[in-house]
């Protein structure tokens, strides 16, 4: 009994961290780059790095360790033989379409929390801001019912605008998401098992072009094949074989 309720427990815990939510918060606003964590809810900023505390003890410094002096290497080093990739290009192409296959499982899964988008279209020439932000705006509206079906978005922020008076474009944008560890897992065990199959049939059509054709011995190998046969000649004749050699000489 106390074993089961130890199980159920361990199980209990292990969906509770499936469940758990990560995440990162990064983007470029207002001429400056950031980046944070996010985990549960609670986000760890971790670029620009927030300032020390000025409370804080500081850390003891640990002594340096004295580098090791190199050995002169006594021998060269043999040149190294490129390696033959185990696929081939069908196999190849289907390691593709699983992983291809298995990232489009984990974009649905993917939720946006916050979507920052503003540019303003500025520059030297009018004619080519205004052509600029023509184009910026057919993009936008091409590809925002696609990011609709394939992604859950919460909190978003698009705007275009145009400048003539400004000699520099002007661009923020930023992008929070979230997903579950269990949802992360179970798009990589996924994709991994595919490719375990795709390697092991890789495997038994390298084994099985192996035997068919089996590698031809080089030219040493040959030579050193022919001496032993005429050494293993010379050892079967018998001293009735050697008189007669010696005979015949004279």
């Amino acid at each position: 009994m106390v074993g089961l309720i130890i199980l159920g427990i361990l199980i209990g815990l292990i969906v509770l961290i499936l469940l758990i939510p990560v995440g990162a918060d990064l983007g470029y606003e207002d001429g400056r780059l950031h980046l944070s964590a996010k985990v549960m809810g609670l986000q760890l900023q971790l670029f620009p790095k927030p300032p020390p505390d000025p409370n804080k003890p500081p850390k003891p410094k640990k002594p340096k360790k004295e580098k090791k002096k190199k050995k002169p290497a006594e021998e060269e080093e043999k040149p190294k033989q490129k390696k033959k990739l185990p696929f081939n290009r069908d196999e190849l192409l289907e390691l593709l379409k699983i992983a291809l296959r298995g990232f489009g499982r984990f974009g649905r899964k993917f939720k946006v929390d916050r979507f920052v988008l503003r540019y303003v279209a500025a520059g030297f020439d009018p004619c080519s801001v205004a052509r600029t932000y023509g184009w910026v705006n057919a993009a936008l509206s091409s590809l925002a019912p696609i990011c609709r079906r394939r992604f859950e978005v919460k909190d978003c922020e698009v705007s275009t605008d145009v400048d003539f008076t400004a000699d520099w474009p002007h661009l923020d944008l930023g992008l929070g998401f979230s997903i579950r560890i269990g949802q992360i897992l179970g798009t990589v065990l996924g994709i991994g098992f595919g490719a375990l199959g795709i390697l092991l049939r890789s495997k038994r059509r390298r084994r099985r072009e192996a035997k068919e054709n089996p590698p031809e011995p080089a030219d040493g190998t040959e030579a050193a094949a022919a001496e032993n046969t005429e050494k293993n000649e010379k050892n079967i004749e018998g001293p009735a074989a050697v008189e007669e050699r010696k005979d015949g000489n004279g």
